[in-house]
Parts: structure tokens; sequence; C-alpha cells
């Protein structure tokens, strides 16, 4: 099977078990849209539509032919460029697969390989709104005390937001 043959298949199972909408599935995206002179493409990005109706990446997908078996050197490859690809996108979860194996990461550093360990859409949207949640607390609690926590943000800094509030983002 085809890496072209693959990528229809992941589409598919994605809207039909996962229950993706077609609307936020993109195809062939190129990594500099994340980041700024990154080579390379995206085969499949799941996305979902932030408070301010942008679209964020939520899953990402490479797929490689049937005939690549998913290990050694190729595969470790693949694994090193999709833990670049995470770093820009901050999709949180990862699928590599060559329609019959996969290998899956997803945000808490666990890594599956069924196909069962896949969280439908309804579950990647409300965990996403989630870590929003937590993110925006998390700023605002600096905002507000003006300490450190030991998340990495330097009080003695200024972030640049307009006020003088010592945190660093």
């Amino acid at each position: 099977m085809s890496k072209q043959l693959v990528k229809e298949r992941v589409i598919k199972y994605l809207m039909e078990d996962l229950l993706v909408p077609h609307d936020m599935i993109d195809t062939d995206v190129a990594l500099s849209e994340f980041e700024e002179g990154a080579e390379g493409v995206l085969d499949v990005v799941v996305n979902v539509k932030d408070k301010e109706d942008y679209y964020a990446p939520v899953m990402i997908v490479q797929c490689m032919d049937e005939d690549i078996k998913l290990e050694g050197e190729v595969v470790q490859k693949q694994i090193d460029f999709l833990e670049d690809v995470d770093n820009m996108t901050m999709a949180g979860r990862l699928v590599l697969t060559n329609g019959d194996a996969m290998m899956y990461a997803d945000w808490t550093g666990e890594e599956y390989d069924t196909e069962a360990a896949l969280p439908t859409y309804d579950t990647m949207v409300e965990e996403f709104f989630k870590m929003e949640e937590l993110a925006e607390n998390h700023e605002q609690h600096h905002h507000e005390d003006g300490h450190e926590c030991g998340c990495g943000h330097d009080d003695n800094h200024d972030c640049g937001c307009g006020d003088d509030c010592g945190c660093k983002h």
C-alpha cells in the first residue's frame, strides 16, 4: 500500500471511528506554517477551533508505505522528526503509521501501540480546552501574585504585556 493510500485510510479512520469532522482535518501541511523556515510536510493534522476561531492542531499523523516496518533507523528518523514537530506545533498527539501498525504518543508522555488508545475527537476538544484553561489560570496566577512557582517564569523580568507584573512568558 502506498503512502497516499495509507493516508486515505487514516482519514477514513479519523472520520468514521474517532468522529473527526472532515473540515477539521488538513493534509500535506507545510511545517513552515508553524515555524518560519521549518522544513517538512505533515501528512495529516487534526485541528480544533480555539476560543478566537483559530485552528489549533491536536493530533499529527505521519504516514509511511505499508512495506516499511515500524522499526530501526527509518522509524527513529521519523520519531525524531515528530518530536521536533511537536515542539513547533504543541499538538501533543503524534501518530506514525504504515497502515498496518502504528506508534502513538500523547502529551502525557505515554506511548501506545493500539488504536484503542486514540481518543475520540470530542475527547481531544475537551482536553484542548482544559489545557487552555489551565494555561490561562497559570498566566493569571503570575499576573496577580507575581511570585515564582517553579514553572520557569522569571519574576524579575518584564514580560512585555504592558503591566510591570514581573513575569516572563
